[in-house]
């Protein structure tokens, strides 16, 4: 099976051409804010060194968020286009789990996240596990630990505080394994994180924290190899905040309108948390 992988979630965007055996090509690189040009070029580019064609792919996967906004929507309008003109199934994963799946190794809680803007985070918990298949080989599983999350640095501390003994806790063993946090976050929140979690923390370095889509076909992969994939007309990206866009209050007045602060303005507003 021969799947196309796309992630541009974030300035760091990436592409991955793949089967199940085999890794044809992968490109990852810092878009900064060019997503929408620098995605077709290089997706094309890299069908035509492999000497492959769009019709020959047999699946697509896209990276659904959170992160930037309009990075997440390129993917996802190109990733969806591509399965509908194919007519091929599409898998969208969450842009923390792929964060997350690339500390698979790892043997306890994994924490990804991303910076969110206004000093708070996105995040999401995992826990793997490792199962050796017919043949010897490890194949691995992703367990969410509670819910998405966009929390400040210090929310974030006291709720990982209070989930953690229901989440890790052994009966008759107080010791609880650390957490490692990985992802795109700044000096500050990782600051901020460690002076509250001391030794119940671990950080990975910045580039272990590069997201690359071979992480993300695996995925999808796996997903598909389940009997699991998405509806190419239904599948939305995951917001866990609204985009800041809104009716000026200020044209209210003119348009014989009033405003409402917690109605939502736009298409953008009504979705909160989709997957």
């Amino acid at each position: 099976m021969l799947l196309l992988a796309l992630d541009t979630s974030t300035n760091q965007s990436s592409l991955a051409l793949c089967s199940a055996n085999q890794v044809y090509s992968e490109q990852t690189w810092n878009s900064r804010n060019n997503h929408s040009v620098e995605l077709l070029t290089n997706m094309k580019r890299m069908m035509a060194e492999c000497n492959l064609t769009m019709s020959q792919l047999d699946a697509v996967a896209v990276a659904t968020g959170p992160g930037s906004f309009n990075g997440v929507r390129v993917a996802l309008a190109t990733a969806k286009s591509l399965a509908f003109a194919l007519r091929k199934p599409l898998v969208g994963i969450s842009t923390l789990e792929c964060i997350a799946a690339q500390q698979q190794q790892w043997p306890g809680p994994v924490c990804a996240l991303l910076e969110a803007g206004r000093s708070e985070l996105y995040a999401a918990c995992y826990q793997f596990t490792m199962q050796p298949g017919a043949n010897g080989e490890l194949t691995c599983q992703a367990h969410q630990l509670g819910d998405y999350l966009l929390l400040p640095p210090l929310q974030l501390v006291t709720y990982l505080r209070e989930q953690s003994d229901a989440w890790l806790g052994v009966p008759g063993e107080r010791q609880l394994p650390p957490f490692l946090f990985c992802g795109e976050i700044s000096a500050a929140s990782r600051e901020a994180l460690h002076e509250q979690l001391q030794e119940r923390c671990l950080f990975t370095s910045q580039a272990q924290s590069t997201r690359y889509a071979t992480y993300l076909a695996a995925l999808a992969l796996q997903r598909l190899r389940d009997g699991d994939q998405d509806d190419p007309l239904a599948l939305e990206p995951l917001y866990l905040r609204r985009p800041s866009i809104t009716t000026s209050t200020r044209k209210q007045p003119l348009l014989g309108g009033t405003a409402h602060k917690h109605s939502p303005t736009t298409e953008r507003d009504e979705g909160a948390v989709r997957r």
